[in-house]
């Protein structure tokens, strides 16, 4: 009996471990060019099939991934990238603003 116990545990580590782990997922790709998107996403297990480009269109070296949605999911998942030659900048009242801290006294 402590046999069972014993590889049933080991059988619960490991799928804890995979499940605990997600696997692959894929890399976050704004501020490269599309190009160097295209490439991380394929090495990451993406099928040139789920990756749709929108925005501008021309050299793939001059455009950059303006925006990617989503990102962190698995390779499996359809992947959208937005492209253009300069992306905006981002809205200054979105960023989080440290609070100001006090003198101790």
């Amino acid at each position: 009996m402590k046999y069972a116990v014993a590889v049933s545990s080991v059988v619960c580590f490991a799928l804890f471990l995979l499940a605990g782990c997600g696997g692959p997922t894929t890399p976050d790709t704004e501020g490269q060019n599309l190009t160097r998107a295209r490439q991380a996403l394929a090495d990451s297990g993406v099928p040139e099939g789920n990756i749709t480009v929108v925005g501008e269109r021309g050299d793939p070296d001059d455009l950059f991934v303006c925006d990617q949605d989503p990102d962190g999911v698995a390779p499996t998942e359809p992947v959208n990238i937005e492209v253009a030659t300069a992306c905006p900048e981002d809205d200054d009242s979105r960023k989080k603003k440290r609070p100001k801290i006090g003198r101790r006294r």
